[in-house]
């Protein structure tokens, strides 16, 4: 398998004088409205509907603020607005039947959907880690945070290292699995702490790892 930390991201051209067409963004009220002119049904059967998934905010003022979650329209009745996830929402305002200070917003808006790119991003991340095994995990945090080796290799202690790296977790004592639990914990730190913070590049590292994660 290649290594990571000899793979680069490749940077991307552009055209300053490339000149675009600017549309105005449908507001929510008439986000709401288009919402509530749909018949009632489940929308696998209405696969030609513009409006397929929203964004759930927080704060109707602020929705770039705070947890933002995508998700899917699982059907619509005369009331509400049912989500994948089976979350409910009033189709006059838009607001969470649980009492909870949730909303549904379009996913057109590119403020919303710039905030929730990075937090999407990230979930990516810690879901690749699970599934990879724990010397990818030691050298994508090496990659993204070279001086945590570096700092072993000045204090004589760059043997420990590699200590887990090449041996299967059955092969281990109580005490190293412990030990490697607490390593593998220590370079997810380090991941997430270190992540790309252009978006171009976090989204390759993301399909980087997703790719060994296979």
């Amino acid at each position: 398998m290649e290594s990571a930390s000899c793979r680069t991201v490749a940077a991307l051209g552009f055209q300053p004088n490339t000149e675009f067409a600017v549309q105005k963004e449908p507001s929510i009220q008439e986000f709401l409205s288009e919402l509530h002119s749909y018949r009632c049904a489940y929308w696998k059967w209405k696969p030609k509907l513009r409006i397929r998934e929203v964004f759930v905010v927080g704060d109707i003022a602020n929705p770039d603020a705070g947890t933002i979650d995508k998700v899917c329209i699982k059907k619509k009745t005369r009331d509400f607005i049912e989500l994948a996830d089976s979350t409910r929402f009033d189709i006059e305002t838009g607001r969470s039947l649980y009492g909870e200070p949730k909303y549904m917003f379009p996913v057109w808006d590119r403020r919303v959907s710039d905030a929730w790119e990075p937090q999407s991003l990230r979930q990516r991340v810690e879901r690749a880690m699970l599934r990879l095994p724990f010397a990818l995990v030691q050298e994508y945090a090496d990659m993204l945070n070279p001086e945590w080796r570096r700092m072993f290799e000045r204090l004589g202690l760059h043997g420990a290292l590699g200590r887990f790296t090449h041996r299967s977790a059955l092969s281990l004592s109580e005490s190293e699995q412990g030990s490697m639990a607490e390593d593998r914990k220590s370079a997810k730190r380090r991941i997430l702490d270190h992540l790309p913070v252009a978006i171009v590049e976090l989204r390759a590292f993301v399909e980087m790892m997703e790719g060994d994660a296979k």
